[in-house]
């Protein structure tokens, strides 16, 4: 089969008004949906959410995972078709933020023309062709000491790079790695998948067309980012048509673990532009 259905979890907003339309999340390398963790609650006072695992991690399980950023791309359509999702808002956060991309370049083509994006939210992503490092090499190293590490530990563990990933030390670091290590443990993820992710990653370079024009985006990054800098999220920026920016001071790669009700209000605040 070309495509595979993802595992996907539908949580309907108790709100009165919520946004006509439901916003589609797609988390980040190593990541399931168990990993937004308070920005659930904070995004729910404004939409629908239908929460995504990429082939390899949480409920969607598979060994090898996928090797590019187009299949992820096409997996997830696929599965919001199979569910009749047809109109939806995406946000995608840093791997997630170029599934994302990736996406619009396959919407409106062959089968997947009933679908349509009312705006999309990159998250602390990059992409090759700015000339930028693409991640700062202590954390990378760190992720691959992590990685090999767990082979002989038999299990992997965020103990060496967590505090690449976000800035606010309001909340113990050690607090953040028992939580993350915790869902590690708990739900299913293979290393071969998140090796693969990290070479999809490295090797992704945004695609421009004429396209782009009918979509929506906003580009959302903290100047504070240890893992990615946040200059490849304005050159993202940049080469999008059409496309918002954000660029925001203190917080880390994981921008909505760093702040929730800060971010989602930042996606509700746009994407009500686009909900009609």
């Amino acid at each position: 089969m070309k495509y595979k259905l993802l595992n996907v979890r539908i949580q309907k907003s108790s709100e009165q008004k919520p946004l006509n339309y439901p916003i589609v999340l797609l988390r980040g390398l190593g990541r399931s949906m168990s990993f937004w963790l308070d920005f659930e609650a904070e995004l729910l006072k404004y939409f629908d959410i239908v929460f995504v695992d990429l082939l390899g991690t949480g409920g969607s399980k598979s060994f090898f995972g996928r090797k590019s950023i187009d299949k992820f791309a096409q997996d997830v359509i696929f599965t919001l078709n199979y569910y009749n999702i047809k109109n939806f808002h995406l946000a995608g956060m840093s791997l997630g933020g170029m599934v994302a991309l990736e996406m619009t370049h396959i919407l409106g083509k062959n089968n997947w023309y009933n679908l349509s994006c009312k705006s999309i939210i990159v998250l602390s992503s990059s992409a090759i062709g700015s000339g930028l490092k693409r991640i700062y090499i202590l954390p990378l190293i760190s992720i691959l000491f992590s990685l090999i590490l767990s082979f002989f530990l038999g299990k992997l563990s965020h103990k060496y790079f967590a505090k690449y990933l976000i800035a606010n030390r309001n909340i113990p670091l050690d607090f953040w790695i028992t939580k993350w290590d915790n869902i590690w443990e708990n739900e299913y993820f293979s290393r071969m998948a998140l090796l693969r992710q990290l070479i999809s990653a490295s090797f992704y370079r945004i695609k421009l067309n004429s396209k782009q024009l009918k979509y929506n985006y906003l580009f959302l990054v903290s100047k504070d980012d240890a893992l990615v800098p946040w200059q490849n999220t304005v050159y993202l920026w940049q080469k999008t048509s059409l496309a918002s920016l954000v660029v925001l001071d203190g917080l880390g790669h994981d921008l909505t673990t760093d702040s929730p009700e800060k971010i989602a209000t930042i996606f509700y605040e746009f994407s009500l532009k686009f909900d009609a």
